[in-house]
């Protein structure tokens, strides 16, 4: 009985020298975990600081977002409206999904059908561009009856003025053989040329200038018949332009009537002169004044 009671107090007696031994050691490292604590309270004190810093700076951040945060709903619920907008339109698009799958699927139908003519279609264009080419060589055939009837055509509007000419010419002659009595005209009517009286021719010498290159090249036939072209161009009011040609020397010309003036209490007109002879064209200018004895003069 007494072994077994020795026994824990052995233990104990143990127990209570581990315990001095640790406290032993404890103290032992007390002064460099007194250091330690001394190192970093420092340290302690700064992230302490840092912390009001941080909730300084939370309270005037969570003050900024009271402020705002009013703003914010109104904007919220501004745009909800937006938003259940696109939501319904979005449902309607979803709505029409159907119909367009279904237009889809007929235009694939239409494709599949027109894949299936293409063969067809091919064809024509065959026919098409067989015809054509028959058109190109009838075109081609008649490309030079085309250029013959087009040279025609310019010949026959070269000759009009010509016609046109010869009937002013015989509706001159006309009136000369009424008056031929009274002015004593004479000669060259069944020449085409009508000689004019000489009162008349006296007033219209100075019609062309004797240093142009018209008065070198012109005869005295062309010279006559411009006297008698302009004679009835002034005599005509609604007349504004006459051509004149002389056959037998193969001049022409146009003559241009501008507008009524009165000058010096005569009536007068500017008549412009387009010569043409030997290759070349002259232009001149004469004024033409009636005179108190109603004949013509070139002032």
């Amino acid at each position: 009985m007494t072994l077994k009671a020795s026994i824990p107090q052995i233990l104990l007696a143990l127990a209570i020298t581990y315990l001095a031994y640790a406290l032993l050691h404890v103290s032992k490292n007390i002064p460099s975990i007194i250091n330690a604590i001394d190192n970093t309270t420092p340290h302690i004190n700064t992230i302490v600081r840092e912390v009001e810093q941080v909730r300084t700076e939370i309270t005037q951040v969570r003050a900024l977002v009271d402020k705002q945060l009013p703003a914010i709903l109104m904007q919220i619920d501004s745009t909800l409206p937006l938003i259940e907008q696109g939501i319904a339109q979005s449902e309607q698009y979803a709505s029409q999904l159907p119909k367009l799958w279904q237009h889809l699927d007929k235009i694939e139908m239409h494709i599949k059908m027109l894949q299936q003519d293409i063969p067809n279609v091919l064809r024509r264009v065959d026919n098409v561009i067989i015809a054509s080419n028959e058109v190109r060589e009838e075109v081609a055939k008649w490309r030079p009856h085309s250029t013959q009837y087009l040279a025609e055509i310019k010949h026959a509007r070269n000759d009009v003025p010509h016609y046109l000419s010869r009937v002013e010419n015989i509706v001159i002659d006309a009136k000369t053989i009424g008056k031929e009595a009274s002015s004593g005209l004479v000669s060259g009517f069944f020449k085409g040329v009508i000689s004019l009286p000489l009162e008349v021719i006296s007033g219209l010498t100075g019609m062309v200038d004797s240093t142009s290159l018209s008065a070198k090249y012109l005869t005295t036939s062309d010279i006559t018949i411009m006297q008698e072209k302009v004679l009835l161009l002034l005599e005509n009011d609604t007349k504004k332009e006459m051509f004149w040609q002389n056959d037998k020397s193969g001049n022409r010309g146009t003559l241009i009537k501008e507008v009524k003036f009165i000058s010096k209490g005569q009536t007068c007109h500017r008549i412009v002169f387009n010569n043409h002879f030997k290759g070349q064209q002259e232009r001149l200018e004469k004024m033409m004044c009636k005179s108190d004895e109603d004949l013509w003069q070139v002032m």
